[in-house]
């Protein structure tokens, strides 16, 4: 972190803080089913709030506050990242961040120095603000959450002998006059309502993005007198109705430290250079200015080809562990896997100091009460302890499989199909002559762009995935995907030039473009082949799958688990097929076009256009119950640590590109997913998600009937 002294002096003792938010939920349920909620002449009580459904549920039960702690350098920051917005997004839950190094006011306290009584004055009012925030947040009752307890709330007759008679006689005219003529009567008052969470339910999540200048802040909990404070303070106040989990990273392999380390630093380099571009456009624009004010005319710098800046998609840097790393990026590290050793000697020093007096989970029985899980490099081992309910199981198993190291997913929708030519919705159709073209594009493409990934500033052959749906589409789209078998000796393999025939598949057609924030530029000249592995498919020296023909049984997770060959053998791209990942299912509309649902079904229509993410089509599906079924495969997915390609449809994809890239679900709707093309969305544990754009053609219609899908 930078230096919390000013040149006037030191900061304020006013604590800054920052707390962040998922997003609350604007409403309890679906605006398509308002209409359902009024008072009828059929009905004129009716339900005030519908049951939940699984995307709009929040977490209903007890609220929750989960403080996360560790070492420095552990992925701490970007653990509560992570789970803030699974929670949101697949769960609906109100999720807010609290970070403890955004409290301090002012010089914190060095590590291994006792605390002055100045300091303790300084922490405990540190302590004393976050935990009125915490507790601002926890009882806030907003609209959301007094339209979730309105069944809880029911009209009662002041004459009730006139309200049956009227209610009898004219039904209509009635129920109307007989709303008009009640009050209110709580079931539940709001205190108790409140206690017993009967609005969606609330998550806070505590962490320190400074975890060396935190160390004796009270909700950094990195003691066992800390942590009983923080539990404490929770469950004193029974108002609150919350219970406290601890989670604890732990990371003792040497790999994953040196991965994480090296991740840290390149990060922290790429926004020193980000700083040091944006100082030089910014004095060249001031140049620029003065010269022509002077009427001097100023060349504009030539555009890089092949360079495409990369769209951030989240608002801050990253997730980082408040250390300033800048000037210890200085020192030249490129893309190279070597740390330099003074900086390693410098890490070690500084986490040993802190691992020192700091008192990780305690399994003697003396913190057995705490409710707690136990993160051991990254899922390799978990403990738990009182895990129980929903909620507690779904953030175990949810932490079991998140991890810092690198993520690559490829999206991509599947090639124009005769439907999209027609402008129809749903079905099973078959590939359109275009979309054919763009299966083997894609083919070709994949081999030297997926499974060659940037590594030691080359690319190297890496083990790659494939899924795609159940749905013909889909899977024509990835049949000319190679599926080769590699034994662990071809793995970091380097890229060689092309074969004068390897780029055959895209002949006859556009050259592929990468894209970036909505631009396109060439793409890298020479890409990169396999064809050494290649001859070894022609020769016979390995077994593998192309073109859909299978030349070897080895399944693609055979690396796992068992023993001899298999464990030393992978399958390229073997393909995975999914229902989970079906399109949108239209119900009584599959196989419309729009002009004939807005003529069958009217209503349907206008009531789709007003909520077109809570809208289930007649017998059919809505975007939330495509969130319900994309949950255990988020969870599959972000264990992996090999590139996925993921060939899919519209409204799936829409729903995956904003959950990956940080995104509401709000906006999923109003996503554009273009037809060949494909998305490469990165991220890491320090690094926020960034985004490229490859599109391969042919040229087709993008005004097909999936745009309003």
């Amino acid at each position: 972190r930078t230096s919390k002294t000013s040149p006037t002096g030191p900061r304020s003792m006013e604590p800054r803080p920052r707390v962040e938010s998922s997003g609350a939920l604007n409403d309890v349920y679906v605006k398509s089913q308002e209409h359902l909620l009024r008072p009828t002449s059929e009905n004129p009580l009716p339900t005030s709030v519908p049951p939940p459904s699984a995307g709009m549920a929040g977490l209903i039960g007890v609220r929750h506050v989960l403080i996360v702690i560790g070492l420095p350098e552990r992925g701490k920051c970007f653990i509560a990242q992570r789970l803030s917005k699974y929670l949101y997004f697949f769960h609906g839950a109100e999720v807010k961040l609290f970070d403890v190094a955004e409290y301090m006011g002012c010089q914190p306290v060095d590590i291994g120095h006792a605390a002055q009584p100045q300091d303790e004055c300084r922490i405990e009012a540190s302590a004393n603000t976050l935990t009125r925030d915490l507790k601002l947040f926890l009882n806030s009752s907003g609209e959301a959450a007094r339209r979730a307890g309105g069944n809880m709330t029911v009209p009662v007759p002041r004459n009730c002998q006139t309200a049956q008679a009227r209610a009898a006689e004219r039904a209509m005219a009635a129920a109307r006059e007989e709303i008009q003529n009640t009050e209110q009567h709580l079931l539940v008052d709001e205190a108790d309502r409140r206690r017993k969470n009967v609005d969606s339910g609330k998550v806070a999540i505590i962490f320190t993005s400074d975890g060396m200048g935190s160390f004796y802040e009270k909700w950094a909990c990195t003691s066992k007198e800390r942590r009983r404070w923080a539990a404490e303070t929770i469950q004193s106040d029974k108002r609150l109705g919350a219970k406290v989990i601890f989670i604890e990273v732990i990371v003792n392999s040497a790999k994953l430290m040196e991965q994480n380390l090296l991740s840290k630093i390149r990060h922290e380099r790429r926004l020193s250079r980000g700083a040091e571009a944006r100082e030089s456009r910014d004095s060249r624009q001031s140049r620029e200015g003065e010269e022509n004010a002077r009427g001097i005319a100023v060349p504009s710098s030539p555009a890089t080809p092949g360079r495409p800046t990369r769209a951030s998609s989240s608002r801050n840097h990253g997730y980082g562990s408040g250390y300033d790393w800048s000037a210890a990026a200085a020192e030249a590290l490129e893309e190279s896997d070597d740390i330099p050793p003074r900086l390693v000697r410098e890490f070690h020093a500084r986490v040993n100091r802190f691992a020192r007096v700091y008192v990780s989970l305690q399994e003697d029985g003396s913190e057995d009460d705490l409710s707690y899980i136990k993160l051991i490099n990254y899922g390799d081992k978990v403990v738990t302890n009182r895990m129980h309910g929903y909620l507690r199981m779904r953030i175990a198993q949810f932490l079991s499989v998140i991890h810092p190291t690198p993520h690559v997913i490829y999206l991509t929708r599947h090639g124009q199909s005769t439907y999209n030519q027609l402008g129809k919705i749903g079905g099973n159709s078959p590939l359109s002559p275009a979309g054919e073209e763009y299966a083997r594009r894609l083919g070709a493409w994949v081999m030297p762009y997926v499974c060659y990934q940037q590594a030691a500033g080359l690319d190297s052959l890496t083990k790659t995935r494939l899924w795609t749906s159940s749905l013909q589409r889909t899977i024509l789209t990835a049949q000319h995907i190679p599926h080769p078998i590699i034994s662990e000796e071809d793995l970091g393999t380097p890229s060689v030039p092309p074969e004068p025939d390897a780029d055959d598949a895209l002949a006859n057609g556009d050259s592929p473009t990468r894209c970036s924030a909505g631009r396109s530029s060439g793409l890298r000249g020479t890409p990169p082949r396999a064809s050494g592995l290649r001859e070894r498919l022609r020769s016979g020296g390995l077994s593998g799958v192309v073109g859909g023909v299978a030349l070897g049984g080895i399944d693609s997770d055979s690396d796992r688990g068992g023993g001899g060959d298999r464990d030393r053998v992978w399958q390229q791209m073997a393909p995975r097929v999914y229902r989970n990942l079906d399109e949108i299912f239209a119900g009584e509309c599959e196989g419309m076009t729009y002009e004939e649902i807005q003529h069958s079904f009217p209503s349907e229509a206008k009531m789709r256009a007003t909520d077109k993410i809570g809208f289930r089509y007649p017998r059919g599906e809505s975007y939330l119950d495509i969130l319900a079924r994309l949950d255990p495969l988020v969870h599959e997915l972000e264990s992996y640590h090999e590139p996925l390609l993921l060939v899919s449809h519209q409204a799936v994809l829409r729903l995956l590109y904003c959950y990956l890239t940080g995104r509401t679900r709000a906006q999923a709707p109003k996503l554009s997913m273009p037809l060949h093309t494909v998305i490469r969305i990165t991220y890491d544990g320090w690094t926020p998600p960034t985004e490229e754009r490859f599109y391969l053609g042919p040229e087709c219609s993008q005004t097909d009937g999936q745009t309003h899908l």
